[in-house]
């Protein structure tokens, strides 16, 4: 599913007729982006920037002041195809907000209620989505939500989500608060919907390795405008972007930088463990000392 956004304005309140809106109140101030089928995008930014609002306007969850918000190519709001906003799966930022069913089973299900399916079909799609997400229907089906770690009830909000197939999954922060092996595993599942299903995964987040790692693209937006749009390595590159937000620059970048400036080495991929080690044994050999930033 491709989205498209048209010079999108965003403000609390339905304005009056003919009101004349005060550019002070927008929090999305005229945002044109488009992103593709199958992307794999990444929005950061300030607390307080938009980011969630801009979630929220894809889902339907609310409505643009002024622009239009197209799902390939169709305004649903304009004409009247509201069911295009059932294809795009959200999960909130803490998974408590989704969870509230009795058993797993029940909140996963929650969404096919209505679905004109069997009983065996339901429980066919419940476990088809528990275990897409790494959780065995047989163990976790019965247990109640509550009882779950945070990586684990991150990972029930997700199938609850699955469940319905959605083409598109946004996330906000969906790595916050879990433990480092929970992330891995999230974005391991993240990574075969992005790549097996051709799902377009797009999600909020403060961590920038984490962005510099997963997303081929990443999205900076400042006081409700995006300020950059490319790949996270180049965009994480530029001083005077993270002096705009005060970020420090990720340690890989920093080493990047270190082995090109001193010894010619250019690492495409510098998140990636393997490449740096290669590089860096490369010249250890010489008997160089490694930059005290970076170790």
């Amino acid at each position: 599913m491709q989205i498209k956004l048209n010079n999108i304005r965003f403000r609390h309140g339905k304005p009056k007729k003919r009101e004349k809106i005060d550019p002070s109140s927008l929090i999305l101030k005229g945002l044109d982006l488009t992103i593709e089928s199958g992307s794999k995008v990444a929005i950061a930014g300030l607390s307080g920037s938009g980011k969630s609002t801009f979630l929220q306007l894809i889902k339907g969850f609310t409505q643009p002041t002024e622009g239009i918000v197209e799902l390939d190519g169709i305004n649903p709001h304009l004409d009247k195809r509201l069911e295009l906003f059932d294809q795009i799966g959200y999960v909130f930022q803490y998974p408590e907000h989704q969870l509230f069913a009795p058993t797993v089973a029940e909140d996963v299900g929650f969404g096919l209620r209505h679905a004109k399916l069997t009983a065996l079909e339901k429980e066919t799609k419940i476990r088809q989505a528990l275990e897409a997400v790494g959780m065995q229907d047989s163990v976790f089906s019965q247990r109640s939500p509550l009882e779950l770690s945070g990586g684990e009830k991150r990972r029930v909000a997700i199938a609850g989500v699955l469940v319905l197939e959605p083409k598109v999954l946004l996330l906000d922060e969906p790595t916050a608060g879990l433990d480092m092996s929970s992330r891995i595993a999230l974005f391991e599942l993240l990574k075969n919907l992005n790549e097996e299903q051709g799902t377009t995964v797009i999600w909020v987040s403060h961590q920038l390795e984490e962005i510099l790692e997963h997303a081929p693209r990443m999205l900076a937006l400042h006081q409700g405008v995006f300020v950059a749009d490319g790949a996270p390595e180049e965009q994480l590159a530029s001083e005077s972007l993270r002096s705009l937000f005060g970020w420090e620059e990720p340690p890989a970048l920093t080493l990047r930088r270190w082995l090109y400036e001193n010894h010619g080495i250019d690492i495409s991929r510098p998140w990636l463990v393997e490449e740096m080690a290669k590089a860096c044994q490369s010249i250890l050999v010489r008997n160089v000392p490694c930059p005290q930033a970076v170790i």
